[in-house]
């Protein structure tokens, strides 16, 4: 980690960059060894069967966040810094109001109907995946809460303060809690480890809502508020489906792995799909820290330093990319072993992950691009045809060759979409999203 910090100072940094992608880069790291930890405890208390069935409740609840955000999240990183950029601090305000209802909304809707279709098919559930899922219909409104104001934070430029809930209170706490409660019963199960989740997550969510708000009064002027619902939302619309798809595409196949092969199936290749994240680091934290201000230079029309921005970011992507992925093909097995001995078969799923990750980074902040420059429409069908394809792919291989095949349709999926990003941005915009 010194010896990367040590490469980012050579490059020039007049605004601030480099310490902020350095403290985005240090909390993503502890954040990211954090939740392997932590999801190594679960694995480990719980068992492979046991780990499955919360490994597949957690992707429905993930789908269904994204669904409660309707996009709001990534709105913030667009409308936020254009508005400060102006000086029209009412639309900030009024923004921030207007999404709050909204996902209050949403995600009230979206628990709802999880509690009917909970009622619908338990007779077909064992009860501790039916009271699972039943902590996971109140569970949903809170993390919809915590992640816009995770994201109403970032595009206040407070990084270290908007990773602090998702990468490092939230896995703590979780893995204290699940690590105490197995202790004192000698078991963890599904709907036990559901339980604390969601005791963890009421917590965080009080603690990280009230220190958005004071940093929003700390940092946005007071003004009137103002409303543009309309805008808001049209533009939210596309990119909640965009972010929808996103999900889907990171996260179906394990659902596909569930329903053709069974949730224990399904918890091991979810192992495998959390390390191979890890490859995509690099794009990560710069995006974290780039996305705000892409749309601050795109608003003002500074095209050079627009590009001269992205060249520097896609060199630091490279710099944690490729380390990370010869770390993980080397040691990927070991990496598995440590959630189970079951969980090593998932080894070759990893490395084809890790190759479809790594496209990934190479490419570039191309959905960052897309997305704070206005072509989020473009972007949306890239996701189309990129979901279409690994669905396909997905329901022709999984019954053949098992989660080799999930991971091949994975891989896929997330390179057809990053090239053809790559291309839009690069002949549309005359932008090179790459280093080179």
């Amino acid at each position: 980690m010194e010896q990367v910090l040590n490469i980012f100072s050579q490059y020039k940094n007049p605004d601030g960059l480099l310490k902020s992608i350095s403290h985005s880069f240090v909390f993503r790291v502890l954040g990211l060894l954090l939740i392997y930890v932590s999801q190594v405890l679960l694995a480990r208390l719980m068992g492979p069967k046991a780990y499955g069935d919360y490994t597949v409740i957690i992707t429905i609840v993930n789908i269904l966040l994204a669904i409660s955000l309707f996009g709001m999240d990534t709105s913030a990183l667009r409308f936020i810094p254009s508005a400060l950029a102006k000086k029209e601090y009412g639309y900030v305000h009024g923004f921030i109001r207007f999404t709050y209802r909204l996902i209050t909304f949403i995600s009230i809707i979206c628990s709802i109907a999880l509690f009917v279709f909970l009622l619908a098919k338990a007779k077909k559930f064992n009860i501790s995946f039916s009271e699972g899922l039943f902590w996971a219909v109140l569970l949903l409104p809170f993390l919809a809460f915590i992640y816009q104001a995770s994201s109403v934070l970032r595009a206040l430029q407070q990084i270290k303060t908007s990773m602090l809930p998702i990468y490092i209170l939230l896995p703590i706490a979780i893995s204290l809690g699940c690590a105490y409660y197995y202790n004192d019963h000698n078991k963890l199960t599904v709907d036990a480890a559901m339980m604390i989740n969601l005791i963890c997550t009421i917590g965080v969510c009080i603690y990280i809502n009230k220190k958005a708000g004071r940093t929003v009064n700390l940092l946005v002027p007071e003004a009137e508020s103002i409303s543009r619902p309309g805008l808001w939302t049209s533009v939210s619309a596309i990119l909640f489906i965009s972010t929808l798809l996103n999900m889907l595409l990171k996260q179906s196949d394990i659902l596909f792995v569930s329903y053709f092969l069974g949730n224990t199936k399904a918890g091991i290749y979810g192992a495998a799909t959390k390390i191979s994240t890890l490859v995509a680091l690099g794009l990560s934290v710069t995006d974290y820290v780039f996305m705000p201000k892409i749309a601050a230079l795109w608003e003002k029309r500074q095209i050079v330093r627009l590009q001269k921005l992205v060249h520097e970011g896609s060199r630091q992507i490279l710099l944690i990319t490729i380390p990370i992925a010869v770390v993980l093909l080397i040691s990927g097995k070991w990496l598995l072993g440590l959630f189970g001995d079951a969980f090593s078969a998932a080894y070759l799923p990893l490395v084809i992950l890790v190759v479809g990750q790594l496209v990934n980074a190479l490419t570039g902040m191309v959905g960052g691009l897309l997305t704070m420059t206005g072509n989020q429409k473009m972007f949306l069908l890239f996701y189309l045809m990129a979901f279409a394809a690994q669905a396909v792919l997905n329901i022709l291989l999984i019954p053949s060759v098992g989660i080799i095949g999930a991971s091949i349709a994975s891989s896929l999926g997330l390179i057809l979409l990053n090239v053809i990003g790559y291309r839009f941005v690069r002949r549309k915009m005359k932008i090179s999203a790459s280093a080179f």
